[in-house]
């Protein structure tokens, strides 16, 4: 399994944006065949930091869902919405079994 946690962080006045843009990308993410988890989290903390637990079957599911249209949309849409780059990293998921 191939986990992926992105954090993101959002101009305070672009929240709302960001959360349908977003939605979007979730959206169609769930639907994919190689996707087991794709989950929005937003700081209690921190209103304007977002992170996204990914969590797809492989290596070719990931490379799949960079391909969408869903995911290319919404990258292109978070430069302007973003107040600094987005910070990934990935996992080896080992539980539960897939």
């Amino acid at each position: 399994m191939n986990v992926t946690l992105v954090e993101i962080n959002i101009k305070p006045d672009r929240v709302d944006e960001f959360l349908a843009v977003f939605r979007a990308n979730h959206e169609g993410a769930i639907r994919e065949p190689g996707n087991l988890r794709f989950d929005v989290l937003q700081d209690p903390r921190v209103k304007t930091r977002f992170f996204i637990y990914e969590a797809y079957k492989d290596d070719d599911a990931v490379l799949a869902h960079k391909q969408t249209p869903h995911y290319l949309a919404c990258v292109e849409k978070l430069e302007d919405l973003m107040s600094e780059p987005r910070k990934k990293r990935t996992f080896v998921g080992l539980l539960p079994e897939v």
